[in-house]
């Protein structure tokens, strides 16, 4: 069984964006590009959860499993790609990452995985005070939990943390600069994000 696992969340309708933002582009790589390289570069093992309409382009990109949401959790959100994570391989701890955070480093990643503990369920960034649970370490015990919220039709990830141990962690604790945790929501976003080679934190609602 390995250890951490590596999971590139990439399901999502990218509504407000206008179009699926994981083939958004910056500086020469793709979105999913910058976040699936961080993931190869802590984790054992790598998952990419797709969104059917790029499942085939990332297909022909990777090496590693594109799975699309298992039928039993589809549409219900994040949690359901965490789930179908888990369920194709098992682990201790797996590592997500949204596919929308093209700032995202290895650094960041890796000092995540270092506040693994025995007694903590998940580590999550809370990064200017807001938590960032989609750039997150979880443990393997949470998965019938998981299941279980959503066969009750509660798919905020919010509600699951408030239910287990997490251990929260801030940008002074990973030392890095917090605007590498967010994301690109919206075409405003993507053109301040090329123009400044960063996010404001006024725009943006991660």
């Amino acid at each position: 069984m390995k250890e951490t696992i590596g999971v590139l969340l990439a399901g999502g309708e990218s509504r407000r964006f206008g179009h699926h933002k994981a083939f958004a582009s910056y500086q020469g790589k793709f979105f999913w590009e910058h976040s699936f390289s961080v993931l190869k570069a802590v984790s054992d093992k790598q998952i990419i959860i797709s969104h059917p309409n790029i499942a085939g382009k990332l297909k022909d990109a990777v090496l590693c499993p594109v799975l699309l949401d298992e039928p039993d959790v589809k549409g219900k959100g994040p949690m359901a790609g965490m789930i179908t994570a888990m369920n194709h391989v098992q682990a201790e701890w797996y590592v997500f990452l949204a596919c929308d955070i093209p700032l995202i480093t290895n650094q960041a990643v890796l000092r995540l995985l270092h506040f693994r503990q025995h007694d903590i369920k998940a580590i999550i960034p809370k990064i200017n005070g807001r938590l960032q649970p989609l750039t997150g370490v979880y443990h393997h015990s949470i998965y019938s939990l998981m299941k279980e919220q959503l066969e009750n039709h509660e798919y905020r990830i919010i509600s699951l943390l408030e239910k287990i141990e997490v251990l929260y962690v801030t940008e002074k604790d990973l030392q890095v600069d917090p605007s590498i945790f967010r994301n690109v929501n919206s075409q405003e976003d993507y053109t301040e994000l090329h123009t400044n080679g960063k996010i404001s934190e006024s725009n943006n609602n991660s």
